[in-house]
């Protein structure tokens, strides 16, 4: 019996191995990634958007064809004086298949540079236009390679950051934003993650069964956010939240600069006590078990 689990296991490694080992290209056409924005204002206010980036055909430069990221809609839930991003032509992109390399024109520019490199190990230096930021002194590394099933096939999955989560997916992108930088390790920064990636109307990540649509409109948003339901909202002492079909499993409750209220692990509905108080506006985030935070707004009224 031991055996045939070890012969098991064994050939598992080697399809896995076999499937990494072909290298999955970017989508040139029909793509779609929903990205969900959120940071702390330092001033006052949280930045909390929704936007999709797609594929809007090509377009030559510099002799070299691109394939043209396109924002066509952002739903914003900002307050304050936080707010990222904008409509329209968000840069392009070719793929490299022979250097296994992404390379990116962001917009209103002509001159090219490196965005995902896959044949980066662990160690290694994150180069290009991720790299952090300003900061030369915030450099990022690879933490890791391995790899992460993508719709019926394994593909390989590059590690850097593990504080904001970045991390480069074979024909699916960085999943901080597609073409968002690297924050470094410096504290406070946005979170840019993504909530779902489809190709072919096809959704892939971070699972087959997800609802993942093109963001035009408020409503799109709304069909692609989980069933999380608040209760009551605003509150005078508590609220209970109740999960839907969705499972998280952590709980933090913050103030709008982002200072921890509470802490703890979910069940099928929570109640959570807030009449110790000051009135105002709490932000609740839920962690799932894709590494996914789902952001809600509380507002303490007496």
């Amino acid at each position: 019996m031991k055996k045939n689990y070890f012969y098991f296991l064994l050939l598992l490694n080697l399809f896995v191995k076999a499937q990494t080992s072909v290298y999955h290209p970017m989508p040139d056409s029909n793509a779609v990634w929903n990205i969900h924005y959120v940071q702390y204002c330092f001033v006052n206010g949280m930045g909390d958007e929704y936007y999709s980036i797609t594929i809007s055909g090509d377009t030559l430069i510099n002799g070299q064809v691109y394939h043209k990221f396109f924002t066509p809609y952002v739903q914003s839930f900002s307050t304050g004086t936080c707010g990222f991003n904008s409509l329209g032509y968000n840069g392009a992109y070719r793929d490299d298949t022979l250097q296994k390399k992404i390379f990116y024109i962001p917009p209103s520019d002509t001159t090219e540079q490196l965005l995902y490199d896959f044949t980066m190990q662990v160690g290694d230096t994150l180069k290009g236009f991720l790299k952090s930021g300003s900061f030369s002194w915030a450099t990022d590394t690879v933490q890791s390679v391995d790899s992460v099933l993508i719709g019926g096939s394994y593909r390989k999955r590059i590690n850097i950051n593990n504080w904001y989560n970045v991390s480069l997916i074979e024909g699916v992108g960085s999943i901080y934003g597609l073409i968002i930088p690297s924050p470094g390790y410096i504290t406070d920064m946005p979170s840019f993650d993504l909530t779902c990636f489809t190709q072919n109307g096809q959704a892939l990540y971070p699972n087959t069964s997800i609802n993942c649509q093109l963001i035009t409109s408020e409503n799109s948003i709304d069909k692609d956010l989980p069933e999380v339901k608040i209760f009551p909202n605003p509150s005078n002492g508590s609220f209970a939240i109740d999960f839907g079909k969705t499972c998280f499993k952590e709980i933090w409750l913050t103030d709008i600069c982002g200072r921890l209220i509470c802490f703890q692990k979910t069940t099928n509905q929570t109640l959570i006590y807030i009449n110790d108080l000051p009135n105002g506006t709490y932000i609740l985030r839920l962690d799932g078990e894709n590494n996914i935070p789902v952001y809600r707004k509380i507002s303490c009224t007496r």
